[in-house]
């Protein structure tokens, strides 16, 4: 079921980086992918119930893999919130790189970065001239980061998620599930996402996921449009990719030497 810890984990990913951060091309291995227009219709009466691996050991085991989370909505007052979060891991070498980014895109759009080598973290926030930088001993929790950032880990096999047949993501072979009606916890989800505390009248919802053969959900698009009780229009939606699973590396990014010249003054 959508447990109401992870339906909070959610509201506080969304609500938390569009009060901080989002989108941007500035990623340092490629644009992010889209799942593949060639879908093979399948007959949910001959697939398996939806269902998760564990993500930790899998990614654990690939070694290396790349997220990319986003969000563009609009509340009731009419703001617009554009929110693109990249993530990059390579667990072999250690090494980790986190751009967060708001608006259309573009350098200046980005608010921050943190890249993690050899057991320390360069934080980087603001742009161009204005950047200041941050170097301190430590890690994160890489895969953790990367888990908390799907959402479909919180459907259980008795859930509504519907097998639509099979196409091809990143390469891989992947099963199509879709959730046509939207229950009261994506709902309030919604809501929160679209700035209101009241109920709202949902006019269109729609959630996908695409699952491997190992049982990592590997691309999640979630969207809704709905009017409040003084008619103001809300959508919101957010996407989730899993990439590079196991060929992700992390460069060094530019600002590194910057980084490391201010904290040795």
């Amino acid at each position: 079921m959508y447990s109401s810890r992870t339906l909070s984990l959610f509201v506080v990913i969304m609500v938390v980086l569009a009060g901080c951060a989002g989108g941007g091309d500035v990623a340092p291995n490629g644009d992010a992918e889209t799942p593949s227009d060639e879908t093979v219709d399948g007959d949910p009466d001959d697939a398996e119930a939806f269902s998760l691996g564990d993500p930790e050991q899998t990614l654990r085991e690939a070694g290396s893999f790349t997220v990319t989370w986003q969000y563009a909505g609009v509340d009731r007052n009419g703001i617009e919130t554009d929110v693109t979060r990249e993530f990059y891991a390579d667990l072999g070498a250690e090494r980790s790189h986190t751009v967060i980014a708001t608006g259309e895109g573009g350098e200046d759009s980005v608010t921050s970065e943190q890249f993690v080598a050899d057991g320390v973290t360069y934080a980087r926030t603001g742009s161009g001239d204005s950047a200041s930088y941050a170097v301190y001993e430590g890690t994160t929790d890489v895969v953790g980061t990367a888990i908390a950032l799907s959402q479909a880990r919180a459907y259980g096999a008795d859930d509504d998620l519907t097998y639509r047949g099979s196409e091809t993501f990143d390469g891989v072979a992947v099963d199509r599930y879709e959730l046509s009606a939207a229950s009261s916890a994506l709902i309030r989800a919604g809501g929160v996402a679209a700035g209101s505390a009241d109920e709202f009248e949902l006019t269109d919802f729609e959630y996908t996921v695409l699952v491997d053969e190992d049982g990592l959900s590997r691309y999640e698009a979630w969207s809704f449009a709905g009017r409040t009780p003084d008619g103001e229009t809300v959508s919101g939606e957010w996407t989730y990719s899993l990439t590079g699973v196991g060929s992700t590396t992390v460069p060094d990014p530019e600002w590194l030497a910057e980084a490391q010249a201010q904290a040795a003054t």
